[in-house]
């Protein structure tokens, strides 16, 4: 497949940020979207290492059954012609949790499939600090080996969830570019999950790429709004987009997660969990991507087609294509 064919098509970072969100009629609709890669978290956040492991064989499992999709391990896949039509599903882990203390099941989740990790989620992880811990003391000892394992195995480094330090500390130890899957400025959202405009310019200057994250926004306007900070923040070539749903939550994760979370004890004790999903919020959603929305908008504020074109999948498949494996 041609450098221009694969630049055409369409990147969704993080479009299923659950394994229950990897559907067959998921992936119809990233086809119908023009998506070549989307994102797949494919664990439940606070999985342990076997349950990390029989989700990430349920996700394959998906994909295996699916003729218009498969696994993306490396760039051969993307310079696969028989893969012209086709989603490459990147898996990944929002939280590096399931690799316990143990850099030998790092290797032993890039062969399951791992290509995307994040060094912490909410609070500290073996790797580094998430972005709630009170105190970010950096990367540990562990986590500096972990960066060196990840760049040698090819695996994304992933900096949306992590503090400002960890993920600082982790893009200078890095031999290569690293992305924020799902962020957006904390100039524009001002939590402690966005990134600060230095740390995105830090990452920038090392080829990186700060996937914008929908469920922050409104409106299709109002997101491009935020990707015109950031593009005049770093560059229109360090910018991606991040289109998930995220609407729901199955019992299970909820139940897991209402220690950490003040929001998910809340929804833990108020819902009906008769039913298994709940919905959490409207929004755009993975609709951003419909081809009269995104697309639609960059044109009509006068965004180049080579401008848009990075901005909707370029810049990450240049990442995707330095950091995967060649084979």
């Amino acid at each position: 497949m041609s450098n221009t064919e694969l630049n055409n098509r369409v990147v969704n970072c993080l479009g299923a940020p659950w394994p229950e969100d990897l559907s067959a009629p998921f992936i119809d609709q990233l086809r119908g979207q023009g998506v070549g890669v989307v994102g797949c978290t494919a664990n439940l956040t606070w999985d342990d290492t076997l349950e990390s492991i029989e989700n990430f064989e349920i996700v394959k499992a998906i994909v295996r059954e699916h003729p218009g999709a498969y696994i993306l391990r490396g760039v051969a896949d993307l310079d696969n012609s028989d893969n012209r039509a086709k989603v490459g599903v990147l898996l990944g882990l929002q939280n590096p949790k399931a690799l316990s203390d143990s850099l030998g099941l790092l290797d032993a989740f890039f062969d399951l499939g791992l290509r995307c990790l994040s060094l912490a989620f909410s609070e500290n992880s073996y790797y580094g600090c998430g972005h709630a811990s009170e105190v970010d003391s950096g990367l540990t000892s562990l986590g500096r080996q972990a960066i060196k394992r990840m760049n040698r195995l090819g695996i994304v480094i992933d900096l949306s969830h992590s503090g400002d330090r960890t993920a600082l500390e982790a893009l200078e130890l890095s031999e290569q570019p690293v992305i924020f899957s799902h962020s957006t400025s904390r100039t524009l959202f001002n939590r402690p999950r966005s990134a600060p405009d230095p740390l995105i310019v830090a990452a920038a200057k090392k080829g990186g790429v700060i996937c914008q994250d929908v469920r922050a926004n409104t409106s299709v306007a109002e997101y491009v709004d935020w990707v015109d900070y950031c593009v005049k923040l770093v560059g229109v070539d360090h910018i991606g987009v991040a289109a998930q749903d995220d609407f729901h939550r199955s019992y299970k994760d909820t139940k897991r997660i209402a220690p950490y979370l003040p929001s998910y004890a809340a929804e833990l004790k108020k819902r009906d969990w008769n039913d298994d999903r709940v919905i959490r919020r409207g929004g755009i959603g993975a609709k951003l991507l419909d081809r009269d929305n995104l697309a639609a908008e960059f044109q009509r504020r006068g965004y180049s087609d080579e401008a848009t074109g990075k901005i909707l999948g370029g810049n990450l498949l240049r990442v995707l294509r330095q950091v995967l494996p060649r084979n």
